[in-house]
């Protein structure tokens, strides 16, 4: 969880990683590197890691702390190399902060994305003449682009908005009214043919990205692969805007709490589970034959198991727990959005299939149908294929 707070003069983020991991950072801060936090919308680093700050809030107690922001008169000079930007920012002592004061929901880094421009300086809210005016902030971060759209959306967009406020020589809103006007037909124009080309090149971004992930499996730890591999699935499966780490499922036969490894949330605000496990050989089917079947082997039927008794105790918390998840997670949830349990359908990605004989994939094919009202079961290979289907059939449309 990220948040921030003001202790004294200086503007503090609060970083508190998950239960299960909660000291990984302790050894990367003996260093000088910058760590990447947040899906990399973020960096940390020794010299600007506190432990003296007291701001009263007990239960943050097991958080990192980290001087994001010095205040000068009614500003926060904000640290370039948290933000990694080029230009320094200075935001009002009024704004609101909070992580998607910088972060956009497709997880785009905000004022990263200002480094185009080749500002000096940028101010953010107060009564300076040179500032953007709060209004006008909050209404390019409620305006800001999706993901299909960035490339050149994005900078169209965010011109748009600011050029009454911030000079800068390059129009972005006209090169963007030129590329619309390129490729639109006379009926008007086709999204697929319009977009194909920069959907294509984030399909290959992400298709090499997995490919690296998975050949380089051994140097993630479970926490680190689970938060990469989520932020695929989300732009597998672009329905679910938001993914909710560690979420809790009351056990009402057993009278405590079990953990989803993430739970999807959809635009409509219904949650689907997902069990992630780092791929490692021989989890999904035997080699062997029983009575003329490759049956799945344990590690599989535990997995499947565990993921129908989440779903059933979430079905059995009903309105009581969405309740429950609703006051937890109301502040990470987009605006409009409210968690609802309805029947929830559960996903469980692990192990590769590449080396299954024909035998073993056509009763792991069975295995996997027997489950698909339920559950989806998915291989990292099926995550290479898909990408890579997804990938080819928008280059055809590239023209």
């Amino acid at each position: 969880m990220i948040d921030f707070t003001r202790y004294e003069d200086k503007l503090v983020m609060r970083y508190q990683p998950e239960q299960r991991d909660e000291a990984w950072l302790v050894e990367p801060l003996k260093l000088d590197d910058d760590i990447p936090l947040s899906g990399r919308t973020f960096f940390v680093r020794k010299e600007i890691y506190r432990t003296d700050i007291d701001d009263g809030d007990y239960a943050m107690d097991t958080s990192y702390r980290f001087i994001v922001g010095q205040l000068e008169g009614e500003y926060y000079r904000m640290d370039r190399r948290f933000l990694r930007i080029e230009y320094d920012l200075f935001m009002h002592q009024s704004l609101t902060f909070k992580r998607k004061t910088f972060v956009a929901v497709t997880n785009l880094a905000i004022f990263r994305g200002f480094n185009i421009y080749g500002f000096e300086e940028l101010w953010v809210g107060g009564d300076r003449v040179e500032a953007l005016p709060n209004p006008v902030f909050e209404e390019m971060l409620d305006q800001f682009p999706t993901t299909w759209e960035l490339k050149k959306y994005a900078n169209a967009r965010v011109s748009g908005i600011i050029r009454n406020y911030l000079p800068h020589e390059e129009d972005f809103e006209e090169k963007y009214r030129s590329y619309m006007e390129r490729k639109q037909s006379r009926q008007g124009f086709q999204p697929l043919d319009v977009f194909s080309d920069y959907e294509a090149e984030k399909y290959s971004d992400l298709l090499e990205k997995l490919k690296d992930m998975l050949a380089q499996a051994e140097g993630y730890t479970e926490t680190q692969w689970q938060v990469e591999i989520i932020q695929i699935i989300q732009l597998l499966y672009p329905k679910y805007v938001h993914a909710i780490p560690e979420a809790p499922v009351k056990d009402s036969l057993a009278g405590k709490d079990r953990y989803i490894d993430f739970m999807l949330v959809d635009a409509s605000g219904y949650v689907d589970a997902v069990e992630l496990k780092k791929p490692f050989a021989e989890c999904i089917v035997t080699k062997n034959l029983y009575r003329d079947n490759h049956v799945p082997m344990r590690e599989l039927n535990g997995t499947v198991m565990q993921l129908e008794k989440y779903l059933y105790h979430l079905n059995r918390w009903g309105q009581q727990g969405e309740k429950k998840l609703n006051e937890r997670y109301r502040d990470q949830l987009p605006d409009g959005v409210a968690i609802k349990v309805v029947n929830p359908s559960g996903m469980i990605i692990m192990g590769r299939d590449k080396d299954l004989t024909e035998d073993q994939r056509s009763d792991f094919e069975v295995i996997r149908r027997k489950y698909r009202h339920v559950l989806e079961i998915m291989t990292y290979d099926d995550m290479l294929r898909r990408l890579e289907v997804i990938r080819n059939q928008l280059k055809k449309r590239t023209p």
